[in-house]
């Protein structure tokens, strides 16, 4: 049921890196380590994520796509919120064909927690297009020194609900349409990397690539880490089943 989901909890969720990813010790987050954080939550949670998916009968790229027992969610996610990436998340409500794209049964925004009083327009259009928000808050990673040792406490994030999410309208009727389009070589794009930092999969590149012409392996050149999930932990960004192999690691939430 939806209201038993774990993103449906007020509770403030905890996530660790390791030190070793891009930027543990920036106290800025980038947008790429933002959908980082949520998709590596999701996936600790059993849900298939889609990064900056490309779909013939939508415009633009979500952030991440979460599927997961016939439920679907879409996160845009950015560093501050504005009144544009809630316009990006609304593009599903009044896009000119929800019967063929397809509607998720959620939608969130997640950001970086604001040191300043939020902006009641903005969460006033958040809730009257149903759309959830959720902040992280980021304690970046440290070098501890004593006696000529260098100790590292990695980075910390804090994921909190502020907003629920409410199931759009007609979600019931045509999700099923959204997740249909939804294939595994989808996911080999980096979450919220700009279009000329990673790879990512549109129906073309498909159609090639079952012709035997090219073969897509992962990030683009530009990319600083590859995006395969499999190659997180070797380019950059560990996922967490791979964490919870090491001896000693904690991947738990809290």
């Amino acid at each position: 049921m939806m209201h038993h989901d774990e993103w449906e909890s007020n509770c403030t969720e905890y996530l660790a890196g390791t030190g070793e990813e891009p930027g543990a010790f920036d106290k800025e987050m980038t947008e790429t380590e933002i959908a980082w954080v949520v998709d590596q939550r999701l996936r600790a949670q059993s849900w298939e994520t889609y990064p900056e998916v490309v779909l013939e009968t939508f415009a633009g790229r979500p952030d991440l796509i979460a599927t997961r027992r016939g439920i679907c969610q879409v996160f845009e996610c950015k560093r501050t919120l504005t009144l544009g990436v809630i316009e990006q998340a609304s593009r599903w409500r009044t896009h000119s064909r929800p019967e063929q794209a397809g509607m998720p049964h959620l939608i969130w925004v997640a950001c970086k927690r604001p040191q300043y009083r939020s902006n009641n327009l903005l969460w006033w259009l958040l809730r009257q297009f149903d759309i959830g928000l959720m902040s992280i808050e980021k304690q970046p990673a440290v070098e501890i020194r004593y006696g000529g040792e260098v100790e590292i406490s990695p980075q910390r994030y804090s994921i909190t609900r502020r907003i629920a999410p409410r199931i759009q309208p007609g979600a019931r009727r045509s999700a099923h349409r959204l997740i249909d389009q939804l294939n595994p070589d989808m996911r080999i794009a980096q979450p919220g990397a700009k279009g000329g930092e990673t790879e990512y999969m549109t129906p073309f590149k498909r159609t090639m690539v079952h012709g035997g012409r090219i073969s897509v392996i992962g990030a683009g050149q530009g990319a600083p880490y590859r995006a395969d999930h499999r190659l997180h932990e070797r380019e950059g960004w560990p996922s967490l089943r791979h964490r919870s192999q090491r001896p000693g690691s904690d991947t738990s939430a809290s």
